[in-house]
């Protein structure tokens, strides 16, 4: 019995209509039921980032939890520097943009999106097994207000993670091609395009003015938070271009060497 053989790449056509897609749905239907299971991962990246950042500088990760109302708290032991602070604030929004477009690059050269998927169930578990306790810290009254936290948010977390695991290791085992590398540019983007409901919420469209990481870094540098949200937005978008970067540049280097290779198998 012959091997099936792997379909090709993604076509840049499909890639870019995903893309618009995601682009879309992040500006306009953000806060619909439809996206409520992707919001709640997309957070889970950006506290993801929160904790990688604090563990890269020498600080403690406690807890990392969402709540139902996608908000996300990361606890960490104080660093006493002003810089580490700014580096764990930023560690959100830089962190998911980050790995949107590391997820873009891979989309593009993706077979199948099988590999993506059970890696993001790996990453998921990983989440879980390190930060995620069943009784988190208690939230204080501010935090919860403005998250919607609470101390079930360790409950809730590690039943998502249970869920939406169990949901991506079956579209990357029983799924058709098309809904599996679909997915995993849909993921990529949205990851890349969550600094847009910072800027939403600082001009009163989504997020409550006060409770954003741009508000935290304000604070800290005296930085006005539209400045922090524009800057995360910039980053946003260049991580974003520079994975399409990646993958134009790649095609058209393949494409370039085809008529090589046949010419060469034809001299043969």
């Amino acid at each position: 019995m012959r091997p099936v053989p792997e379909p090709p790449p993604m076509s840049t056509r499909a890639l870019l209509a995903c893309l618009v897609l995601a682009a879309a749905a992040s500006l306009f239907l953000w806060q619909t039921v439809w996206l409520y299971p992707f919001r709640l991962l997309v957070t889970l990246m950006h506290e993801s980032g929160h904790a990688l950042a604090a563990w890269a500088v020498g600080s403690h990760v406690s807890s990392v939890t969402i709540s139902p109302a996608t908000g996300g708290l990361t606890y960490h032991s104080l660093t006493g520097s002003l810089w580490r602070e700014l580096l764990i604030a930023s560690g959100g929004y830089v962190g998911s943009s980050l790995a949107g477009a590391l997820l873009l690059v891979a989309a593009g050269r993706m077979r199948s999106g099988r590999a993506l998927l059970w890696g993001l169930v790996v990453w998921m578990v990983g989440v879980a097994v390190l930060w995620v306790p069943l009784l988190p810290p208690d939230p204080g009254a501010a935090h919860a207000l403005a998250t919607g936290s609470s101390q079930s948010d360790g409950l809730f977390t590690l039943g998502f993670i249970a869920g939406m695991g169990a949901l991506l290791g079956l579209v990357a085992w029983k799924g058709p091609v098309w809904m599996r590398r679909g997915l995993v540019v849909w993921i990529a983007a949205l990851s890349c395009l969550l600094a847009l409901q910072d800027i939403k919420g600082l001009f009163g469209y989504g997020l409550e003015v006060g409770v954003s990481d741009a508000h935290a870094m304000a604070q800290l540098t005296y930085l006005p938070a539209p400045f922090w949200a524009a800057v995360w937005m910039g980053v946003s978008l260049a991580a974003m271009w520079l994975g399409l970067r990646s993958i134009v540049r790649r095609r058209r280097l393949a494409a370039s060497r085809g008529p090589m290779m046949s010419e060469r198998l034809s001299m043969r």
